[in-house]
């Protein structure tokens, strides 16, 4: 699938830079974008929601799944005596992405109060997509 199905089936779309695109995130009341979109050289489309929605239920409101994110098979899927091909930049920036998000909170926790429910989630999900960044260099 190429960016272009995606982009069509959203709202508020505008390009940001070269195959990269905000639009409104359609998994929730989104008056400002915060749908981050980029279609990778190889591509890999990449999906990130600044407000915390899971690229499964972005993808869901719309009528795609995962699996249309990616040409073929994904490149991450283990096949047996095959090593995982990978796009070392791509993985990179996504670590580098993750880590900012992760900073980003860590200095607005304050201490004396407990993390929201939306800021739980968002480190949790930055903290999963470094853990995943892990197993694929592990397995590179």
């Amino acid at each position: 699938m190429s960016a272009g199905i995606l982009l069509s089936r959203l709202e508020g779309v505008r390009r940001t830079g070269p195959d990269r695109w905000l639009a409104r995130c359609p998994a929730h009341e989104d008056q400002n974008p915060s749908l981050s979109i980029r279609e990778t050289s190889d591509g890999t489309i990449l999906i990130h929601d600044f407000a915390g929605c899971c690229p499964s239920d972005i993808l869901a409101a719309v009528g795609l799944s995962l699996a249309d994110l990616f040409p073929g098979e994904s490149k991450y899927e283990y096949r047996k005596g095959k090593k995982p091909s990978f796009n070392a930049r791509d993985l990179l920036e996504l670590v580098r992405h993750e880590l900012a998000v992760l900073i980003v909170w860590l200095a607005k926790i304050d201490p004396e109060k407990p993390l929201s429910g939306q800021d739980a989630v968002i480190i949790q999900r930055a903290k999963d997509s470094l853990v995943k960044s892990l197993q694929v260099l592990d397995h590179a």
